[in-house]
């Protein structure tokens, strides 16, 4: 009796303390934003609203982005928090400016990025101590936020490998690919076509559902397991403002 009696209070306690963040709405005429619900341990632990913009700048294509992430957990063993605002302009097939502030397990970290002409340079402030971070851009084949498995081929082997530049740890990583499959991916009441890619780096393994809407890319899932643990990611909701 002992026992269901404290497993129940622990159910209890999950219900009570996994909470909900709300993101205020980014809005950006033309854009398509897209909202997610993390779930970690089974159980929805916060949510992403991110928000994609493209536009024709001297004749050469821009995409700015904008992601913000809230997540709130809480078990009887285990805290996280996270709070996250990233934004990105890709100019052609390049980052050429990036930032994120993010507040996590008591740091506050504001990093600010930019292509400097053959270099890419990082200034971090994390909770006041200041560092600058630079990456030859010939060492890395994308970054990150290009998402480049999106529309890239694999060839008849359905692998492939990059150098990326992984602008969360800031470090150009060798990232192995293997196209899945295709399929359709749904949201409400309309289905989006994706491909199912997996992906490896010493930094974390992921099978992403990724796939284009109009001119923008579309991440649809996420299911990966960093250094964090694991966690999955679900697009709910998808518009062009």
């Amino acid at each position: 009796m002992k026992k269901y009696t404290v497993l129940l209070l622990f159910l209890l306690l999950i219900t009570a303390v996994v909470l909900f963040s709300r993101i205020p709405a980014i809005s950006s005429p033309g854009a398509i934003e897209a909202r997610y619900e993390v779930v970690a341990k089974g159980f929805r632990v916060g949510n992403i609203h991110t928000s994609q913009r493209t536009a024709n700048e001297g004749g050469v294509k821009v995409v700015h982005f904008e992601n913000r992430t809230a997540v709130k957990a809480s078990f009887l063993w285990f805290r996280y928090n996270l709070m996250t605002s990233e934004r990105a302009v890709i100019k052609g097939e390049n980052l050429v400016s990036y930032s994120l502030n993010k507040k996590e397990k008591g740091a506050d970290v504001t990093t600010e990025g930019r292509l400097d002409g053959d270099t890419f340079r990082f200034n971090v402030n994390e909770n006041g101590k200041k560092r600058t971070i630079a990456i030859p851009r010939s060492s890395y084949d994308h970054t990150t936020m290009e998402c480049p498995e999106a529309t890239m081929a694999f060839g008849a082997k359905g692998r492939a490998v990059l150098k990326m530049l992984d602008t969360e740890f800031m470090t150009v990583v060798e990232r192995s690919y293997r196209l899945v499959r295709e399929e359709a991916y749904r949201i409400g009441d309309k289905e989006y076509r994706c491909r199912i890619v997996d992906f490896t780096d010493p930094n974390k393994s992921c099978r992403r559902w990724i796939g284009k809407e109009g001119d923008a890319v579309i991440m649809f899932r996420q299911d990966g397991k960093g250094r964090d643990g694991s966690y999955s990611v679900r697009a709910t909701g998808l518009k062009r403002t």
